[in-house]
């Protein structure tokens, strides 16, 4: 640290500085710091005397050097962001001096003195005034409520928990190419200690690796900021808990509720346990106790159904032929409805060029969120959130434009492998809707045989004589070759036909097993399917009841007991179909069970119909085939309304018509993707329960 003053900075060079600090160490050139600060290369060249003599005085080592760029040469930066920080505020930008006014209310416990106030932040009692204004527009999503008395000073009237959620709020939009690097957490003085941030972050990547979970980066953002805010308060004895009913499971939250509490030497209390619960049900994946499907996970696909039908519609696009869109929906839809439950506002920096560049998306997507939104009476759709939605949607058109834009080219050349690679690699470079599917020599080219092969375009480097589409042009790329392959890719895009195929590989020895699996436990699906009437059932006891029954006759006992104890859990409910989903793993059936049975009359509860019930079966074992085509069954029981239809008329035969097609369809896919050696995609998404409370 240094003994004299420090040089004066401009409000950039602070900025420069920060951003060296935050980025790994490495030499950076001054246009890449340009556009990470957003401002030109010509400012940071003009900073750059200013910024080399301040660190150089504060005992920093920067090298400058041409045609390297600069590098902050010190591998512990924590002391510089410390210095930098504690340096006057009088310079910051308006949004950095009003990040730390909210910090420092946030952090307060008890009233602040204006004067105090921008005294600590070096600035005029009339700029703090505005700033408070923003401050309290700021904190009214959160319910906190900015308070003002004459002779008493400034406070903050709020909820422990809401104002913890306000407070990950604001860690959140403090530098967030650091939260996205979740090796280095946040802190913020008098909110977060960097202490509680280290260990609380990584207490979490251990509790990842040993339960083999995984947090994408916001899940373990927010996860990680609840935790420690927690802790925070905990300390401080300023906790209260957050609403939370008990409808998620508590075992790998208790156990997490465990390692927090070794770390830190707290106890945390039931309610905060609950809320783990819930963030690991929202960001860590499958249930334990659910992890092959449930009604969450349907009510989820309900939405996901209504906003792909809504849109397809408007936009006049057959969208229930991308099988990703609705998976990739679902896992955005889960902790999405948790935010809007809670008001908890997010920021969609894209937002407003997808409103001018993409309107079509945009307006097709808002009108189908306003529609669901009244149908299914969800809580409030801000732009942000449909702004996401539109991304979505949006990438699968823009994949779909690509794809019927693709060529697929074969490179011809008759100087060698080494000259057709590399024109190939120059090719792919230039022109990414350009496929090249093969190279080979000029002789015995066919058109027919291309044809039959798929391929739309031939690209030689000599003249060629063939009733076929092709280009010549050099081995090495130039200008006027380029010109003439923009012109020929145009032409053919938008006359081509679609491309004809070649033919699948033949299947791996896994794929031939995994077929047959797979064909075995749908025929025994369909073949053992059944749908029976109840008769005054009553109670959803008595439903259960004879639902074990249903497969197991001679000893309903075990299927009862499973049953009921997943019913217990909550959550088995599914309005979309005024029935309860019935499910369990058991060895007391060898492949999968589809039933349904109808109440008559419906068994009323507090707010529910229940008009019948569906019946899951699985055998409990260890591969997962049965667990994939109860997840597809799961699916198309709100994907194709026909098949529930069918099961409430009792009509057997119309439901296993129905069935099997969609199995058909959704395991062609499957097989096609397996046959490719792609991986199969993971449908067993944790789901939302209407009504239920998440923290920050």
């Amino acid at each position: 640290m240094p003994d004299r003053s420090l040089p004066a900075l401009s409000t950039n060079g602070r900025r420069l500085i920060q951003k060296l600090a935050e980025l790994p160490r490495g030499w950076l050139t001054a246009a890449a710091l340009a556009e990470a600060i957003g401002v030109s290369r010509r400012t940071v060249l003009r900073e750059l005397p200013g910024v080399e003599h301040w660190l150089t005085a504060a005992g920093f080592h920067f090298l400058r050097s041409p045609g390297q760029g600069l590098l902050l040469d010190e591998e512990d930066r924590t002391a510089l962001l410390q210095l930098l920080n504690a340096g006057s505020t009088s310079d910051l930008p308006r949004e950095e001096r009003r990040r730390r006014l909210l910090a420092a209310l946030l952090a307060a416990a008890g009233p602040r003195k204006v004067y105090a106030l921008a005294r600590e932040l070096s600035t005029s009692e009339h700029t703090l005034s505005a700033d408070l204004q923003w401050a309290e527009s700021w904190l009214e999503p959160y319910a906190v409520h900015l308070c003002r008395r004459p002779g008493v000073g400034i406070w903050l009237d709020g909820a422990p928990d809401k104002r913890r959620r306000a407070a990950s709020a604001l860690l959140r939009s403090q530098l967030p190419e650091q939260a996205l690097r979740l090796g280095r957490p946040l802190a913020l003085p008098g909110l977060l200690s960097p202490e509680t941030a280290e260990k609380t972050w990584a207490t979490l990547r251990d509790f990842e690796r040993t339960e083999g979970i995984y947090f994408s980066d916001a899940g373990f953002l927010s996860l990680a900021l609840h935790c420690a805010l927690t802790i925070e308060q905990l300390r401080a004895g300023d906790w209260a808990p957050a609403a939370a009913e008990k409808d998620a499971s508590l075992r790998r939250a208790s156990r997490l509720a465990a390692r927090l509490e070794e770390t830190f030497g707290v106890i945390l209390p039931p309610a905060e346990v609950r809320c783990l619960a819930l963030y690991l049900e929202a960001y860590g994946g499958a249930s334990e106790t659910d992890d092959w499907g449930s009604a969450d996970t349907l009510i989820l696909r309900d939405i996901a159904v209504q906003l792909t039908t809504s849109v397809g519609r408007s936009l006049a696009i057959d969208l229930s032929c991308y099988p990703s869109l609705a998976e990739d929906l679902c896992c955005h839809l889960r902790p999405m409805l948790y935010r809007m439950e809670q008001g908890v506002p997010v920021e969609n920096p894209q937002l407003q060029v997808i409103q001018t560049e993409y309107a079509p998306i945009w307006h097709a997507t808002r009108a189908a969120c306003d529609t669901v939104q009244q149908t299914l009476s969800l809580p409030p759709i801000p732009d942000a959130e449909a702004g996401f939605l539109a991304m979505h949607f949006g990438a699968v058109l823009e994949r779909e434009s690509l794809t019927r834009m693709r060529v697929c080219a074969m490179v011809v050349c008759p100087f060698g492998m080494a000259s057709s690679k590399f024109l190939a690699s120059q090719l792919l470079r230039d022109f990414p809707s350009l496929h090249i599917t093969a190279s080979g020599s000029t002789r015995g080219l066919s058109a027919d045989r291309l044809r039959e092969q798929g391929i739309d375009l031939l690209v030689s480097t000599v003249p060629l004589d063939i009733d076929f589409p092709h280009v010549c042009i050099n081995t090495v790329l130039q200008e006027q070759d380029r010109a003439v392959l923009r012109s020929t890719l145009e032409r053919l895009q938008t006359g081509q036909a679609a491309p004809v195929k070649a033919g699948k590989p033949a299947p791996a020895d896994d794929s031939l097993r995994y077929a047959g699996q797979l064909s075995a436990q749908l025929l025994e699906l369909l073949a053992t399917m059944r749908i029976e009437t109840v008769h005054i059932p009553g109670t959803r006891g008595a439903l259960i009841a004879e639902a074990a029954k249903l497969f197991s006759p001679e000893s309903p006992g075990p299927v009862e007991r499973a049953l009921l104890r997943r019913d217990a859990l909550g959550g088995t409910y599914i309005k979309p179909l005024w029935a309860l989903l019935l499910h369990c793993k058991t060895n007391l059936v060898s492949g999968c069970r589809l039933g349904y049975l109808r109440a008559e009359p419906p068994v009323y509860e507090d707010g529910k119909i229940i008009r019948g019930a569906l019946v899951l079966l699985a055998p409990d074992v260890e591969e997962g085939v049965p667990v994939e085509v109860i997840q597809a069954v799961s699916a198309l029981l709100i994907e194709e309304p026909e098949l529930i239809e069918a099961l409430r008329a009792g009509e057997q035969s119309r439901a296993a018509a129905v069935l099997e097609q969609g199995l058909n369809r959704r395991f062609r896919d499957a097989l096609h993707r397996k046959w490719e050696g792609q991986p199969r995609p993971d449908n067993g998404q944790p789901g939302f329960a209407a009504g239920r409370e998440l923290p920050e």
